[in-house]
């Protein structure tokens, strides 16, 4: 039908003189949803190009427009077409389009609400200038949509950080429906009346492009109060400390590491802010500040270094970070607790090291040369056991006990003396060397006996 009116325009348009400009206007359906496009087309009998279309942009975001045609005997022809996307959902009129004298007539459109809502907000709702805040948008639909990740925020005096994303189920009017959120962090530079403006949101749904605009958030930021220092943080920073090793060496630098995720906090500013009391024995050297990424924001890391030069030092102190609280409305303080330190000194061990194995050394040799003389009186004992195993008769076993024997001895009641043995044994053996009593059976006796003296002797006798 709207083919069929625009073959009318054209015919209507070239039989009318060229002095008289006329444009005619047409849309490709009377009733849309939401989101989806619709095209409209313009045609006149004078070129199109200069056509001003500013007046559709009032409820239409014009996507996209070209203009085409030519001249046919002696007699233009033009059309332009263009893709509009509604604004809002209602009844919505497209004003007359004007070129010179000629004016189209007017358009309604009947644009049905979709089954997609989108909510803009930040948290909290007027945060100080140089607060940490989090802009909001949340995209509700039926889960039958992809959507093109919101890139390109217009916030003049607004600092944006990265965004995250996240998505969920959930019931709505007992319906299921997903839930897609985005979150910026938001830092508001300076105080006063702030927006932070979206771009038109693309949504696929079958291939098809449709565009969802997203009402700009407006708030107030409130100014900081005038005696509070430009570099101090507002809002409580999160801090995370690196643990230090468990052992340090003297005057070897050690580093304690901080990463602070405090926005709007500079480097210089965590210089400043930072205290703590070394103490003594601990040299410092000047810190250091990188720019890192914590958990996807802009964070700092701060490395302390230091030099231990004694070795009763303990603990690297408690560093305290100051920032102003705007709800009590305060100075607060964050402190990061101090952290143990145990300080070895290498030379220090080496040493007493060096004299615990030089005093082994020395130990080892004194029992050495108090071992060496108890040592060769035990052989000898043993040498002169022995022996007296070996002897077979009474003359020999007469030599092991006098003169074979350590001691050297003359007669038999010297080593029966030095032996601590008894008498009788030195007359028993006298006797069975000069043929008195049996002398197979009073010899076995007679050296066992002799050789358990000499096993109860101590080494000392050899």
């Amino acid at each position: 039908m709207v083919k069929s009116l625009i073959i009318a325009l054209l015919l209507t348009l070239a039989g009318t003189p060229a002095a008289a400009a006329r444009l005619s206007a047409a849309l490709d359906k009377k009733a849309t949803t939401f989101g989806e496009p619709v095209q409209l087309r313009v045609v006149g009998n004078t070129d199109l190009a200069p056509l001003d279309l500013a007046p559709l942009k009032k409820d239409f975001e014009v996507f996209s427009s070209a203009v085409s045609g030519g001249t046919q005997n002696g007699k233009v022809q033009s059309v332009l077409d263009a893709t509009l996307y509604p604004l809002r959902a209602g009844k919505l009129i497209l004003p007359a389009l004007a070129l010179g004298s000629a004016r189209s007539q007017p358009l309604a459109l009947e644009v049905q609400p979709a089954k997609v809502s989108l909510r803009a907000w930040i948290s909290p709702e007027t945060p100080m200038a140089r607060e940490p805040a989090t802009l909001h948008l949340e995209i509700r639909d039926e889960g039958d949509l992809t959507w093109n990740a919101p890139t390109q925020l217009d916030a003049p005096n607004v600092h944006l950080g990265a965004q995250a994303e996240s998505t969920r189920e959930a019931l709505h009017d007992g319906a299921p429906v997903r839930l897609r959120e985005y979150r910026w962090p938001l830092l508001a530079l300076k105080s006063g009346g702030q927006s932070v403006t979206f771009p038109i949101l693309d949504g696929y749904k079958f291939g098809q492009r449709l565009r969802y605009p997203v009402t700009a958030v407006t708030f107030r930021a409130l100014p900081a109060p005038a005696y509070l220092p430009i570099y101090l943080p507002v809002g409580q920073p999160t801090v995370r400390a690196e643990p230090l090793p468990q052992e340090i060496f003297l005057g070897r630098p050690a580093s304690r590491v901080l990463d602070i995720n405090a926005p709007g906090l500079s480097a210089e500013g965590a210089l400043k802010s930072l205290q703590f009391d070394p103490p003594r024995g601990m040299r410092l050297y000047a810190p250091s500040v990188a720019s890192i990424k914590i958990d996807g924001q802009d964070g700092l890391r701060v490395t302390l270094s230091f030099v231990a030069e004694e070795t009763d030092v303990s603990a690297f102190p408690a560093i305290k970070l100051p920032y102003f609280d705007p709800k009590t409305q305060r100075i607060e303080t964050l402190t990061i607790p101090a952290a143990r330190l145990t300080v070895r000194d290498p030379l220090r061990e080496k040493l007493y090291a060096g004299g615990l194995i030089l005093l082994a050394v020395l130990c080892l040799t004194w029992l050495g040369i108090k071992a060496w003389p108890w040592l060769m009186r035990l052989r000898a004992k043993r040498a002169w056991l022995a022996r007296l195993d070996a002897a077979s008769d009474a003359a020999a076993l007469y030599r092991a006990l006098t003169r074979d024997a350590p001691w050297r001895a003359n007669t038999l009641r010297q080593s029966a003396r030095n032996l601590n043995a008894d008498m009788q044994l030195t007359n028993s053996l006298e006797r069975l060397r000069f043929g008195a009593g049996a002398p197979e059976v009073v010899f076995v006796e007679l050296k066992s006996a002799w050789r358990e003296a000499g096993m109860q002797a101590p080494v000392s006798a050899f």
